[in-house]
């Protein structure tokens, strides 16, 4: 399990609200993409991080640790990939650590699930994440990004978290800071 503690300004109202969401992480279907969140959740990475982009009717993604922006953040150690690339030989980089996709699992983009983010090219996922609200099914996204798990609660909290007033170039920057102050495993 892991608790998520997040903080946002609900949309419609000016007052800052706390919330708890809670996630079963399917180690059975995705055990490096769960042991990746666990080991970056346990290290602090996550804590005090922006989700920096939000799109509503689809997702709420957060997890870069190093830039804050959606352009940073790695996995959190070696996987056997560097920068989406197979090798034998460790990155000397840690900042260019990735996971092997573990997509085709059987688990599928429904709401309430939390699934990694990365780039078009395959095993390129590190930290960053995205949590689908309650009125999103992105099914489109079925066997190219990895679902490793499922909110068990408070995935009402990400549907309104996917409704706050955004901006910015791409039109998705939250315009009130959306922070995961922490995430807990138990």
């Amino acid at each position: 399990m892991a608790q998520l503690t997040i903080s946002y300004v609900p949309s419609g109202t000016s007052t800052q609200e706390t919330v708890v969401v809670m996630l079963a992480l399917n180690r059975d279907a995705a055990p490096l993409h769960v042991d990746n969140f666990v080991k970056l959740a346990q290290r602090g990475d996550y804590d005090n991080t922006p989700f920096h982009r939000v799109i509503d009717d689809f997702m709420i993604q957060g997890g870069d640790f190093t830039n804050g922006d959606g352009t940073g953040g790695h996995a959190a150690e070696f996987y056997g990939y560097c920068d989406g690339t197979e090798t034998a030989v460790e990155c000397s980089n840690p900042n260019s650590y990735t996971l092997p996709d573990e997509a085709d699992n059987g688990l599928l983009h429904q709401p309430c699930t939390i699934s990694m983010a990365k780039t078009s090219q395959p095993n390129t996922g590190g930290s960053q994440f995205f949590l689908i609200p309650e009125d999103s099914t992105p099914d489109w996204l079925d066997g190219q990004h990895t679902v490793f798990g499922q909110v068990t609660s408070g995935c009402s909290f990400i549907t309104s978290i996917s409704e706050v007033e955004t901006g910015g170039q791409q039109g998705s920057t939250p315009v009130n800071a959306v922070t995961l102050e922490s995430v807990v495993i138990s």
